[in-house]
Protein backbone atom coordinates (compact mmCIF):
# COMPACT_ATOMS: atom_id res chain seq x y z
CA UNK A 1 0.00 0.00 0.00
CA UNK A 2 1.29 3.43 -0.93
CA UNK A 3 1.79 6.08 1.74
CA UNK A 4 -0.95 8.68 2.11
CA UNK A 5 -0.58 11.81 0.03
CA UNK A 6 -2.99 14.78 0.43
CA UNK A 7 -3.32 14.85 -3.37
CA UNK A 8 -5.30 11.61 -3.02
CA UNK A 9 -8.22 13.61 -1.62
CA UNK A 10 -10.59 14.45 -4.48
CA UNK A 11 -14.15 15.64 -4.81
CA UNK A 12 -16.78 12.91 -4.53
CA UNK A 13 -18.18 14.18 -7.85
CA UNK A 14 -14.93 13.06 -9.53
CA UNK A 15 -15.01 9.61 -7.95
CA UNK A 16 -16.00 6.65 -10.11
CA UNK A 17 -17.71 5.01 -7.12
CA UNK A 18 -19.44 7.97 -5.50
CA UNK A 19 -20.13 10.43 -8.33
CA UNK A 20 -23.88 9.76 -8.30
CA UNK A 21 -24.15 10.37 -4.56
CA UNK A 22 -22.38 13.73 -4.56
CA UNK A 23 -25.01 15.70 -6.48
CA UNK A 24 -26.64 18.20 -4.14
CA UNK A 25 -29.14 19.37 -6.75
CA UNK A 26 -31.05 16.14 -7.29
CA UNK A 27 -34.36 16.37 -9.08
CA UNK A 28 -37.66 15.67 -7.38
CA UNK A 29 -38.04 12.65 -9.66
CA UNK A 30 -34.72 11.18 -8.48
CA UNK A 31 -35.61 11.87 -4.84
CA UNK A 32 -39.00 10.17 -5.26
CA UNK A 33 -37.49 7.12 -6.98
CA UNK A 34 -34.91 6.80 -4.17
CA UNK A 35 -37.75 7.10 -1.66
CA UNK A 36 -39.67 4.27 -3.33
CA UNK A 37 -36.56 2.05 -3.16
CA UNK A 38 -36.17 2.95 0.51
CA UNK A 39 -39.82 2.03 1.20
CA UNK A 40 -39.34 -1.36 -0.44
CA UNK A 41 -36.35 -1.89 1.84
CA UNK A 42 -38.37 -0.82 4.91
CA UNK A 43 -41.14 -3.24 3.94
CA UNK A 44 -38.67 -6.11 3.58
CA UNK A 45 -36.91 -5.15 6.86
CA UNK A 46 -39.62 -4.04 9.33
CA UNK A 47 -37.12 -3.33 12.14
CA UNK A 48 -35.20 -0.74 10.09
CA UNK A 49 -35.49 2.85 11.32
CA UNK A 50 -37.02 5.50 9.07
CA UNK A 51 -40.21 7.20 8.02
CA UNK A 52 -42.61 4.93 6.24
CA UNK A 53 -44.95 5.87 3.42
CA UNK A 54 -47.11 2.84 4.14
CA UNK A 55 -49.22 1.38 6.93
CA UNK A 56 -49.59 -2.38 7.22
CA UNK A 57 -53.03 -3.75 7.93
CA UNK A 58 -53.92 -7.41 8.41
CA UNK A 59 -54.54 -8.09 4.72
CA UNK A 60 -53.89 -4.76 3.03
CA UNK A 61 -51.30 -2.01 2.96
CA UNK A 62 -52.12 1.70 2.71
CA UNK A 63 -49.60 3.54 0.50
CA UNK A 64 -48.71 7.22 0.18
CA UNK A 65 -45.92 8.60 -2.03
CA UNK A 66 -44.26 11.72 -0.65
CA UNK A 67 -41.94 14.42 -1.95
CA UNK A 68 -40.80 17.33 0.17
CA UNK A 69 -42.85 15.94 3.06
CA UNK A 70 -46.06 16.35 1.03
CA UNK A 71 -48.13 13.49 -0.37
CA UNK A 72 -48.58 13.12 -4.12
CA UNK A 73 -52.04 12.71 -5.62
CA UNK A 74 -52.06 9.11 -6.84
CA UNK A 75 -55.61 8.72 -8.21
CA UNK A 76 -57.02 12.11 -9.26
CA UNK A 77 -57.37 13.71 -5.78
CA UNK A 78 -56.50 10.69 -3.62
CA UNK A 79 -53.19 10.75 -1.77
CA UNK A 80 -53.65 7.30 -0.20
CA UNK A 81 -54.30 4.01 -1.94
CA UNK A 82 -54.71 0.49 -0.59
CA UNK A 83 -53.26 -2.68 -2.08
CA UNK A 84 -53.37 -6.33 -0.90
CA UNK A 85 -50.30 -6.95 1.30
CA UNK A 86 -48.88 -9.62 -1.00
CA UNK A 87 -48.83 -7.10 -3.88
CA UNK A 88 -47.14 -4.21 -2.07
CA UNK A 89 -43.80 -4.61 -3.86
CA UNK A 90 -45.49 -4.86 -7.27
CA UNK A 91 -47.54 -1.74 -6.54
CA UNK A 92 -44.46 0.25 -5.50
CA UNK A 93 -42.59 -0.91 -8.62
CA UNK A 94 -45.63 0.11 -10.67
CA UNK A 95 -45.49 3.60 -9.17
CA UNK A 96 -41.73 3.77 -9.81
CA UNK A 97 -42.47 2.99 -13.46
CA UNK A 98 -45.18 5.66 -13.54
CA UNK A 99 -42.72 8.20 -12.11
CA UNK A 100 -40.16 7.30 -14.76
CA UNK A 101 -42.81 7.58 -17.52
CA UNK A 102 -43.67 11.09 -16.36
CA UNK A 103 -47.16 10.51 -14.95
CA UNK A 104 -46.38 12.68 -11.90
CA UNK A 105 -44.25 15.31 -13.67
CA UNK A 106 -46.67 18.19 -13.01
CA UNK A 107 -46.72 17.47 -9.27
CA UNK A 108 -42.95 16.94 -9.21
CA UNK A 109 -42.42 20.28 -10.96
CA UNK A 110 -44.43 22.00 -8.21
CA UNK A 111 -42.41 20.12 -5.58
CA UNK A 112 -39.15 21.27 -7.19
CA UNK A 113 -40.35 24.88 -7.05
CA UNK A 114 -41.13 24.50 -3.35
CA UNK A 115 -37.75 22.83 -2.76
CA UNK A 116 -36.02 25.73 -4.54
CA UNK A 117 -37.84 28.30 -2.39
CA UNK A 118 -36.84 26.38 0.75
CA UNK A 119 -33.18 26.14 -0.36
CA UNK A 120 -33.07 29.87 -1.10
CA UNK A 121 -34.59 30.68 2.28
CA UNK A 122 -32.06 28.45 4.08
CA UNK A 123 -29.15 29.99 2.15
CA UNK A 124 -30.35 33.48 3.03
CA UNK A 125 -30.79 32.59 6.71
CA UNK A 126 -27.32 31.01 6.87
CA UNK A 127 -25.74 34.03 5.18
CA UNK A 128 -27.48 36.41 7.60
CA UNK A 129 -26.34 34.39 10.62
CA UNK A 130 -22.80 34.20 9.29
CA UNK A 131 -22.61 37.95 8.65
CA UNK A 132 -24.07 38.69 12.10
CA UNK A 133 -21.33 36.73 13.88
CA UNK A 134 -18.62 38.87 15.47
CA UNK A 135 -15.24 38.57 13.83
Amino acid sequence: MAAFNPNMIVSAAKSAEFAGEANQDRTAKAILLDGIKRQLDFYANPTKEGRRWFVRGQKEVCITLRIGNKPLKLNSEETKVVVPAEHFEAAMKHYAGEVEKGTFDAQLKEAEKAMGVRKDKLRKTRAEKKSAQPK
